[in-house]
């Protein structure tokens, strides 16, 4: 005589195979899905590197792979090398950037060291060189929505016939996105923690910096548009608000505040709010990097010692306050003049 109670174990066992057959199915169709989005991410960077070649740039990988399978997907290229017409070239060790297959507008990137440029026209050289970095970038539907970038020990040497430069940083951060308050303007961030320039040992102070530049109409910027057409949407005049840019040197700082707006020809104009702070140990700690002929350094000592009387403190630092006006890119006290700012960008481009 059978045993009822081992009747139900054909329909259970029936039940495992068909749960172990709908598995294989939808491993089966995943497998096909990621291949088949794999196949065509290949396509779409085959075609923009030949749009990018088509604009006179040419940009190669010494070897390209996708992977990542099952959850996202992994572009990894080494040797990273660009070439414009000019013969201006960069190249990197390596990129490497991921993307989740249920969230592909997100993309994580590291970069390898080192990474080097050389522009002929004129004879600069350059290298740098870090411990790690990475990026996020977040698309929207028709544009890049966020930004951020952080580089961990980064070291720079440039070089042209000229002069030469080496610097190093603990830090290095950027970082860009939309104005909260305002759709169509832009926000970037940018700050280097303990910057030192080793190619003037004489400036043995770390300078830590940070500046927040807000652009107006900026959005155009990250869909695509260049500078100068964003500045001629703009009747010639593209308003940009610098929030803040300072510079600590020890004890001493320099800041600064302002409206400005781009002109048409690239030249910045307007007016800054600086803020000095401990000007006579500010002007010794920067000494170095006046040029040892000519009286530019005397002259920037005269107007600091010339503002003394007008000295306040702020938080508890003795500073001192003037406005600076930039016209076209020349720079001023009053009718003093202290420099120039090169254009942003070469008109008619």
């Amino acid at each position: 005589m059978s045993d009822p109670e081992k009747k139900p174990a054909k329909p259970t066992r029936r039940r495992y195979l068909v749960l172990i057959g709908a598995i294989i199915l939808v491993m089966a169709g995943w497998s096909a899905a990621w291949a088949y989005g794999r196949s065509v991410l290949a396509d779409q960077i085959d075609l923009q590197m030949k749009s990018i070649a088509r604009n006179g740039l040419e940009v190669s990988c010494a070897d390209l792979a996708i992977a990542g399978y099952p959850f996202r997907y992994e572009v990894y290229c080494r040797d990273l090398v660009s070439r414009d017409r000019r013969g201006a070239a960069g190249s990197l060790g390596a990129l490497n950037a991921v993307a989740l297959i249920y969230n592909p507008w997100h993309i994580i990137l590291e970069a390898k060291a080192p990474a080097a440029i050389a522009e002929p026209l004129s004879g600069l050289l350059g290298e740098v060189r870090w411990e790690t970095a990475r990026a996020s970038i977040k698309f929207s539907d028709t544009s890049l929505g966020a930004f951020d970038a952080v580089l961990q020990k980064p070291e720079a040497a440039f070089e042209n016939a000229a002069s030469e430069g080496l610097f190093a940083a603990d830090k290095a951060e950027v970082h860009l996105r939309t104005t909260p308050e305002q759709t169509d303007a832009v926000d970037s961030f940018v700050s280097v923690d303990a910057l030192q320039l080793k190619s003037i040992p004489e400036l043995g102070e770390k300078i830590d910096m940070r500046g927040h530049l807000q652009v107006s109409g900026g959005s155009a910027l990250l869909a695509g548009a260049n500078l100068a057409s964003l500045v001629q949407a703009y009747d010639g005049q593209l308003p940009v608000k610098l929030v803040l840019l300072e510079t600590v040197i020890g004890k001493s700082s320099l800041g600064a505040a302002g409206d400005l707006v781009v002109n048409g020809d690239g030249t910045l104009s307007g007016r800054l709010d600086v803020t000095i702070g401990n000007a006579d140990g500010l002007l010794s700690a920067l000494k170095p990097l006046f040029p040892p002929q000519g009286d530019s350094y005397a002259l920037v000592q005269n107007v600091i010692q010339s503002l003394k009387a007008a000295e306040t403190e702020v938080n508890g630092v003795r500073s001192i306050a003037l406005p600076v006006t930039i016209e076209r890119g020349v720079v001023r006290v009053g009718f003093l003049p202290l420099g120039r700012v090169p254009p942003l960008y070469a008109a008619g481009t």
